[in-house]
């Protein structure tokens, strides 16, 4: 393939991406944009905190904190003075690790908020603004879904386009120029493609809900990188042996939907800690517990799209056995919220995955795919699409109730509201922070967009303080 320079020795593509990123910094976020990005924030610190408490992120915070520096970043729960790498590394793996972050459904997007850290570290270091650090994730989110609607993943994992959307967006809180700022891109992008293996083949481990932190660590020393004149191959997408080699050529969509709403604002929130496709279904559990009671329920049939068959109900999903493999089981996560009355953290302590007693109701579970619900999914609209389920119930004495899903609950159809994220806000750090503070972080974090340095904000998230006797129940 022949390389297509741009005018400062990059290829196109990349001085798009530049152009796009330099062009974004420099435009005020609308009002609409700038609520949604904050919206986002407030969620995925919820999440991280949550997150601090799970062993992956335990095992990625010891060693995080190893890495002094000053300037230094925080690592949260821990201490600040980190590495900023090594900081966005740790909390990346908070924020993802429990599956509760945000998504968007771009063939080649992923879970935009697993770039936050990466911002986070990069804004505490150069002590930008709340307004700048909004900004910054603002077109890190469009140009993550730019580069992810544009084309599929070619069996790579979701990290493929985070880890140079994340030094775009750092790049734009160190104040790099142009052709710095098309290095950091060629940095992240070429020496880190991720593979798909993290996500699928059966039982899952602890990348699956980490592998994306390595992309956004790559991407905040990328940063750094070119800051200091490390330079990158020139045409990371189009020259020999460039990502089109491997991908074929294609072209980001910048913005996602022109004249529409940006990627922040489509990007989806979860209500509880679960695999997107499944989240619909789930929020049909209580509905269904009034109907019939689990053990009254003989068979439940579902047709979904082949995708999903293929994700969430595949053999090794029947008998999950770690909780990275059980947040992805849809007959896991449906038999448990037909038992318990929902999803919680809980229900992926170890005990209750391997629980005997789940098996049979699993079992009850048969899932077909449909080329009727192939063709609906696959209609992708901007960086959101359905998930279309349908689930057929039948209890022992002969009753039936169908059941079709289309979006769930924080979907871009179904946006969760202002107090929907403070309740998750207040489910998903029960038992780690207490209710004083919970209060104070949720001040700080819906205030963020007046803070004049948000370093501060970010660094007040090292001590979480005590959690109390009352917080370490119903999680």
């Amino acid at each position: 393939m022949r390389p297509a320079r741009g005018g400062f020795g990059l290829d196109k593509t990349t001085e798009r991406l530049v152009d796009f990123a330099l062009d974004s910094a420099r435009t005020e976020l609308p009002a609409a944009v700038r609520e949604s990005a904050t919206a986002h924030l407030v969620d995925a610190v919820a999440v991280a905190i949550a997150g601090t408490a799970a062993e992956p992120a335990r095992l990625a915070a010891d060693l995080a904190v190893r890495s002094a520096a000053s300037p230094g970043a925080t690592v949260i729960g821990r201490r600040r003075g980190v590495a900023p790498e090594a900081a966005a590394f740790a909390n990346a793996v908070m924020v993802r690790t429990y599956d509760w972050n945000d998504g968007m459904q771009a063939k080649a997007g992923g879970h935009p908020s697993d770039m936050i850290p990466g911002l986070f570290a990069t804004a505490e270091v150069t002590r930008s603004s709340g307004a700048d650090l909004l900004t910054a994730i603002t077109l890190a989110y469009e140009i993550l879904g730019g580069l992810g609607a544009a084309t599929d993943r070619a069996n790579f994992d979701q990290g493929l386009f985070m880890g140079a959307a994340t030094a775009l967006g750092c790049g734009v809180l160190l104040g790099l120029d142009r052709e710095r700022m098309g290095e950091a891109a060629s940095l992240a992008l070429t020496t880190a493609l991720p593979l798909g293996v993290h996500r699928w083949g059966g039982a899952l481990a602890m990348t699956k809900g980490g592998s994306t932190a390595f992309a956004v660590k790559n991407g905040v020393f990328c940063a750094q990188l070119a800051q200091a004149g490390f330079t990158s191959a020139p045409e990371p997408f189009e020259g020999y042996y460039g990502l089109f080699h491997v991908t074929g050529e294609f072209e980001p969509r910048l913005p996602v939907s022109p004249g529409g709403p940006s990627v922040m604002e489509m990007a989806h929130q979860k209500p509880y800690p679960a695999e997107s496709q499944c989240l619909g279904l789930l929020d049909l559990a209580p509905r269904i517990r009034e109907w019939a009671p689990v053990e009254e329920i003989e068979s439940i049939e579902l047709t979904m799209a082949d995708h999903a068959l293929r994700h969430v109900c595949d053999p090794a999903k029947y008998d999950p056995r770690t909780r990275e493999t059980a947040d992805h089981s849809l007959p896991y996560m449906l038999a448990v919220a037909l038992v318990d009355g929902g999803i919680t953290l809980d229900s992926y302590r170890p005990e209750r995955v391997l629980d005997p007693a789940l098996r049979p109701i699993m079992r009850r579970i048969r899932a077909t795919s449909s080329p009727e619900f192939d063709a609906i999914r696959a209609r992708l609209d901007g960086v959101t699409r359905a998930h279309p389920i349908r689930a057929v119930f039948r209890t022992t004495d002969g009753r039936e109730r169908v059941e079709d899903v289309r979006y769930h609950r924080g979907h871009f159809r179904d946006p969760m509201t202002r107090d929907d994220v403070d309740d998750k806000f207040d489910r998903a750090t029960r038992g780690v922070v207490g209710a004083a503070r919970r209060a104070e972080l949720r001040a700080d974090w819906w205030g963020i967009a007046e803070a004049a340095d948000a370093g501060e904000v970010i660094g007040r998230l090292a001590d979480l303080g005590p959690s109390t006797s009352e917080d370490e129940e119903n999680r």
